[in-house]
Formats: structure tokens, C-alpha cells, sequence
């Protein structure tokens, strides 16, 4: 356990930009019976965080300390747990009306902890949870994605879109993507099967044949989405991670569209593990940045390819 009864952590106490976020000391948290204590070496930035931050998703208590991706080392287990241990490296999506992991210690429900990837670097690991669940429940739990299948990915070169091209590739689809031009040689890296330069190309009239499942991870607003709808196959599916599409122009054209949220599941980030064991998916880091610039990642939203890590303790 830590020598002190106090940790460092990022905090905010009302609702605002980048601004509100200040580094403070704060208590530990307490754990519960079937909770687990983490001591956090690294967590990431999701658009969710900012979301929250604003106070568009949800209005937490205040002081509340941001960022939903953990990965980490167990150092306190509550008396009812017996699945995880002192020592164990972790990694997991967080209970976003929780205190969060920009801090050195943070507390979550067991159920929701899975053991860390072991062929990447733990604070890696960090940057994994939130995007790869987005990717793998639109993908396959609602996409219903199956091999030799066309899948689009807007955004594909961001924290979601990197990881979903990924995951279409190692489930045997043909994978196109929408990015403009200075991710192409990334995306290639992964994969990729077919890139459209979404500033310089309206995918409506680039695509040169349907495809059975389209996951929109950009910020395009829902009358731009929706002219995605006439690109799918007939009884294909549109899902949505931010703009919804119009169900009725779905109905009409006879395909599917859902805007889904993510959900924290413990099996599914499990089988995200054995992927990135097995080296089929590698996280896309292009920044990292130290706890205490946690507001500088704050205002860099919007301006950054790939996932950005908070590193908090790089000696675990």
C-alpha cells in the first residue's frame, strides 16, 4: 500500500474547457468488497472525456477526476474478490460516473478488470480499453461482420477507426477507410484494403461498389451520414458511434442503422487481449504526455491522429 493516505490527480469541479482541469492532491479512494485499489500506469484520451468534461454526458459529483482507460497494477483487493491479485497488471474501461484514472490511484468494481496485453509495454496498454471495445462491439456484436465481407470505416486513422480497421482485417473483410492524406501510410501499415481522402473526395462518389457494414467514427454531422445510407448493400448496417443516420431513410433504402455506446465487458476486452498477444492488432500512439499535462491533452482534442497516453508512472 502507498505510504501516504493522499495522491496526485487531475481533477475539475464544474463543467467547462480544457481550463477547469487542475493537478491537485487528493485522497486515495477506499475500496470496496468487490472492488479492487490500481495503482495507474497510464490511462489515454477519448472525445468521451471531453464530453464529459462539458457536461454533455453526464454530471458527475465534484471534485472529479477524468479519463475512463486504465491500465495498471493491482495494489489493493477487496475482501469479496478472488478472480484478480496484488501484483497483477491490469487494464480496463472504467465506470464512466466514477473518479477516472488521470490519478495515481483508481478504484473499480472487479468485474470489470481483465489482465493487460504482455507482448506490449503496460502504459501502452492504457491507450487500448474504450477505442478497441468501440470497435470490436460495432464490429462484430452489432455489425454482425463476417469474413469476405466489404466494411467502410470513417476515421479510420483515429483512436476507434485505427483499432476497427485492425479488427475487420484479422476477421477477413475487405477493409475501406475515409482519412485525409498524411495518415495514408499508417493506415497501409495496418492493412488497409482501400483509402478514400475524405477532404478531397465526397465518399458517395468515390466508392465504387457497396459494402455490407459502415462504421461512422467521424465527426460528420447526421445529414452527411446519411448520404452514406444508399452505399450499402441491401439489409446492411450502418452503426453509428456519434451522428445517428435517419431510420426512416434506412427503412426506405431497406438497410439497418444503430448509434451505439459503448459498454465496458470484461470478455470482449479479453479477447482484445489475445489479438494484441497475438500481434493482429497493435495500438496507433502518436503522443504521450505526463500526468500533469493532462489540460494541454485536453486542448489538443480534435488535432491529433491515432490515441494520445497520459503516462503516470512509467517505472511499473
Amino acid at each position: 500500500m502507498p505510504e501516504n493516505s493522499n495522491m496526485q490527480a487531475a481533477v475539475f469541479n464544474q463543467h467547462g474547457g480544457p481550463e477547469v482541469i487542475q493537478l491537485s492532491e487528493v485522497s486515495i479512494p477506499e475500496v470496496g468488497p468487490d472492488e479492487v485499489l490500481i495503482k495507474v500506469a497510464a490511462t489515454s484520451y477519448n472525445p468521451l472525456d471531453s464530453a464529459i468534461r462539458q457536461g454533455n454526458i453526464i454530471s458527475p459529483e465534484f471534485p472529479f477526476i477524468p479519463h475512463s482507460d486504465v491500465a495498471g497494477v493491482i495494489e489493493k483487493t477487496g475482501e469479496s474478490v478472488e478472480s484478480l491479485a496484488v501484483g497483477q497488471k491490469v487494464f480496463s474501461y472504467l465506470d464512466i460516473s466514477r473518479d477516472g484514472a488521470a490519478a495515481e490511484y483508481v478504484v473499480s468494481k472487479a468485474k470489470n478488470i481483465v489482465s493487460a496485453p504482455t507482448n506490449i509495454p503496460l502504459q501502452d496498454a492504457g491507450s487500448i480499453p474504450l477505442a478497441a471495445l468501440t470497435a470490436w462491439q460495432a464490429l462484430f456484436q452489432i455489425g454482425k461482420l463476417e469474413k469476405g465481407q466489404r466494411v467502410l470505416i470513417t476515421a479510420a486513422a483515429g483512436g476507434v477507426g485505427s483499432f476497427a480497421v485492425q479488427l475487420a482485417k484479422w476477421k477477413g473483410a475487405y477493409v475501406i477507410g475515409s482519412a485525409s492524406e498524411n495518415s495514408f501510410q499508417k493506415l497501409k501499415e495496418l492493412g488497409i484494403d482501400e483509402i478514400i481522402d475524405y477532404k478531397n473526395e465526397p465518399v458517395p462518389e468515390v466508392l465504387n461498389e457497396k459494402v455490407d457494414l459502415i462504421f461512422n467514427v467521424s465527426p460528420a454531422k447526421s445529414d452527411e451520414v446519411n448520404t452514406w445510407l444508399p452505399l450499402l448493400n441491401k439489409g446492411g448496417m450502418l452503426v453509428s458511434a456519434l451522428s445517428p443516420a435517419s431510420k426512416e431513410l434506412a427503412e426506405q433504402l431497406e438497410v439497418n442503422t444503430k448509434r451505439m455506446a459503448v459498454r465496458s465487458n470484461a470478455d470482449d476486452l479479453t479477447q482484445i487481449v489475445r489479438l494484441v498477444d497475438e500481434g493482429a492488432v497493435v495500438p496507433f500512439i502518436t503522443e504521450r504526455f505526463p500526468l500533469s499535462e493532462v489540460r494541454t491533452v485536453h486542448e489538443l482534442a480534435g488535432k491529433t491522429r491515432g490515441k494520445v497516453l497520459i503516462e503516470v508512472d512509467s517505472s511499473i
